[in-house]
């Protein structure tokens, strides 16, 4: 054993969890001097993981030049890798290291690439290819090296290569179908799924991957007959990947999602007939249920299971999972016939979970460490426009700053003259005067000169539709939602349908807090004013943030499950209620604070109210808290002023989850803050 390997094996025995994690410093593997002696040794040898932590890591000690060295023994190290399970944990390491990847990162590309080539023409050891080929795949979504040699060489594999080569490739070609749309990479999907020498779990690997790219055409399609025309393709080829393997429960849960769809539009693949009525309600249940099985074993079954960290955020896919299910729960009961508008509204929550589990994380050129979600380019624009012509017109039956408005009819034939036309593939009336101003109002509807209070109404309805289901890229709010969710999922309530409604609303209501927290006080005129000082330099009421926080729900949540439990004018306290289904109710608790506040202060003062309010539900809620202290100084930032708190009434009571957010209201303008 080497000095280094030895001083190594000491620093690892008596290392903290999050030592470990972080791994050592140059000082841990013995000094600076003595690792420049042992560089090519050990960047040849099982620790080049270790050293490429060493370079990175922010304790660590070196000038430029005895950095140099090392990066330079690293680069070695990746041509001659120990052993492929060194290579795949070394591209781990350096992926995760943003300053080291872009010192090395396009120089080691094209050696990952030299060993993917030759684990698949039989040169090399065919357990380099995996590896190999995901950390290739990695740094092309990153920028960091050029995607076409990636492409050319995945698109020319035969079936002629050593299976052991093959077998895990499907996955990683699936991902790069994703990301650039080559059509040769569905080639290569079908000549795998035919080879009848891989083994049966990797082509039926092949098979998914084939239905997830039919299902991205099909919501890619310009009209009603060809989006379903593709999505019952991608419904067969899903039901052959879930009969052949009972562990694939990514494609049952797709499959439920689209049977809805069917439903909706009485396009069942198991009898000629439409559904209609109780029938209609029947089947939307059976689906819901069905699709809530299978998403709470893959949870279980997931949260036991290793998956590389940069194939999915997570958060965001769990999220857009828990609303689909939410929607399908509470559309069952009310379904009164078959709509297009209720298909569409399944389809853009499928088009959400599609962008969400098919995203990775990347750490591109010029990274600031914190790193990006990138999700597959898709525009959909016929889904999309459909989905939002269905969220309008749920506007047009339940918002009251649109109902009531005496151009109400005008728009909802806007709205169906709009529908009309997409269905049917004819091109759209030109839009109307207002269309220079409002272009996302333009490509929807035509409307003579309506009123600037209607529009106004419109463009938040557009911007919480936005907002509420299309993917943040912030990977700040995924991380936040799935450290949220890890730890609601601990409590023995975490069952469903109640943690699928809850993790609806949850996101829904971060994504607020992370929207607030960035906007201006006219972001939505009178709406949004509370975010900035009060006019007449009073104090700002809770009604205020609980008027735009109410207003976001309702926009985003299915319609008539939102709404104000109590006002009072007063003491300007209100609560807001989600009832998802008759029995089922959660309260977001408003309220005001007047000082400076900790963590500490706001359970004390707040949380007893909040945990009441679960008493006779499910054992979860959420506090909104109107920090409406002095911010001259500034004030913290999202990811300190979200977190979980737990009470319990008795020893025998399960523990209540609230979820705590502050936010920042009657804040000074910019020119006003001042250094502390």
């Amino acid at each position: 054993m080497s000095a280094v390997e030895e001083s190594l094996t000491t620093w690892a025995t008596t290392a903290t969890g999050e030592q470990l994690d972080s791994g050592p410093t140059f000082a841990d593997l013995g000094g600076i001097e003595l690792v420049l002696a042992e560089a090519e040794t050990l960047a040849c040898s099982p620790h080049l993981p270790a050293l490429l932590q060493a370079a990175a890591h922010p304790d660590s000690r070196a000038t430029r030049e005895q950095l140099g060295h090392v990066v330079a023994a690293v680069e070695r190290g990746f041509r001659r890798p120990h052993a492929a399970w060194v290579l795949a944990e070394a591209i781990d390491t350096l992926y995760e290291q943003p300053d080291l990847l872009e010192l090395c990162g396009g120089r080691v590309a094209p050696v990952i690439a030299r060993h993917a080539e030759d684990a698949l023409s039989g040169g090399q050891d065919p357990a380099y290819a995996h590896p190999a080929v995901a950390g290739l795949l990695q740094l092309s979504i990153a920028g960091h090296t050029n995607h076409r040699r990636l492409l050319l060489m995945l698109t020319e594999i035969t079936g002629d290569e050593p299976l052991n080569a093959l077998e895990r490739l499907p996955l990683l070609i699936g991902v790069a179908h994703d990301h650039y749309n080559d059509s040769g990479l569905l080639d290569v999907l079908q000549r795998l799924e035919d080879l009848d020498d891989l083994p049966q779990a990797a082509r039926n690997d092949a098979r998914y991957e084939l239905a997830v790219a039919t299902l991205r055409a099909g919501l890619h399609a310009h009209d009603q007959d060809e989006v379903l025309r593709l999505l019952r393709d991608a419904a067969l080829r899903l039901q052959f990947v879930a009969d052949a393997e009972e562990g694939r429960l990514d494609a049952r849960a797709l499959g439920c999602a689209l049977d809805a769809v069917f439903a909706f539009t009485g396009l069942d693949l198991t009898t000629p007939n439409p559904y209609h009525g109780d029938s209609a309600r029947s089947r939307l249940t059976e689906i819901a249920q069905d699709l809530g099985s299978a998403l709470a074993q893959r949870t279980a079954w997931a949260s036991r299971m290793h998956q590389p960290r940069w194939l999915e955020a997570r958060g965001l896919a769990e999220a857009a999972w828990a609303h689909l299910v939410a929607i399908l729960n509470t559309t069952a009961p009310h379904l009164l016939e078959v709509s297009w508008y209720n298909a569409s509204h399944v389809l853009t929550n499928i088009l959400d979970i599609y962008q969400a589990s098919r995203a990775v994380y990347t750490h591109p050129q010029g990274d600031n460490g914190l790193g990006t979600i990138v999700s597959p380019p898709i525009e959909a624009a016929f889904i999309r426009e459909s989905g939002l012509l269905k969220h309008l017109h749920d506007a047009l039956r339940t918002d009251p700053h649109i109902t009531n408005h005496p151009d109400v009819g005008r728009l909802a034939a806007a709205v169906e003259t709009r529908r009309q036309a997409l269905e049917s593939g004819a091109a759209a009336e030109p839009p109307g005067k207002f269309g220079a101003g409002q272009p996302r109002l333009a490509s929807l509807l035509t409307l003579a000169d309506p009123s600037p209070d209607l529009l106004a109404a419109l463009t938040q309805v557009i911007d919480d539709y936005e907002r509420g289901y299309a993917l943040t890229g912030n990977v700040l709010l995924d991380r936040q939602l799935e450290d949220l969710y890890n730890r609601l999922a601990r409590s023995s309530g975490w069952t469903r349908p109640a943690s699928a409604y809850f993790s609806s609303l949850l996101s829904h209501f971060l994504r607020f807090m992370h929207n607030r927290f960035d906007a201006q006080p006219d972001q939505l005129g009178e709406l949004t004013a509370y975010l900035g000082p009060h006019p007449e330099g009073e104090r700002w009421l809770e009604k205020a943030v609980q008027d735009d926080c109410l207003q976001h729900l309702k926009q985003v949540l299915p319609p008539g499950t939102v709404r104000r439990e109590e006002i009072d004018t007063a003491s300007g306290r209100t609560d807001i209620t989600y009832t998802p289904e008759p029995g089922m109710r959660f309260v977001i608790e408003v309220k005001r604070h007047l000082n400076n506040w900790t963590r500490n202060s706001i359970e004390k003062k707040y949380i007893a109210q909040a945990a009441n309010y679960t008493a006779t539900g499910p054992p979860f809620g959420i506090l909104l808290v109107g920090d409406h202290s002095d911010h001259k100084s500034g004030y913290p930032d999202l990811a300190d002023s979200v977190w979980t708190a737990q009470r319990s009434r008795s020893p025998t009571e399960t523990p209540r989850l609230i979820v705590v957010g502050v936010l920042p209201i009657a804040r000074p303008s910019p020119s006003d803050l001042r250094s502390t």
